[in-house]
């Protein structure tokens, strides 16, 4: 009976030291987007308003799609 228990506790332990060190990392280090993300960000803004502001359904998709193949050539 008391190996279970001891088992939990463990794991209850080893959940919270975990849990600590994300929270450690996550306050430590700092996320910043790079300069291609961010153009690529705008470039995806732009071609969301370009289509009044909607986003496009498969259908639209694929008729706009310029990867035919040979043909795209």
């Amino acid at each position: 009976m008391t190996t279970p228990m001891i088992g939990l506790i463990a794991l209850l332990i080893i959940s919270l030291v975990g849990w600590a060190i994300a929270e450690l990392k996550n306050k430590s280090i700092t996320f910043t987007h790079s300069e291609a993300e961010v153009e690529g960000e705008e470039e995806m803004r732009e071609a969301y308003e370009a289509n009044g502001n909607k986003e496009l359904n498969l259908k639209d998709l694929l008729a706009r799609n310029s990867t035919k193949g040979y043909k795209a050539i």
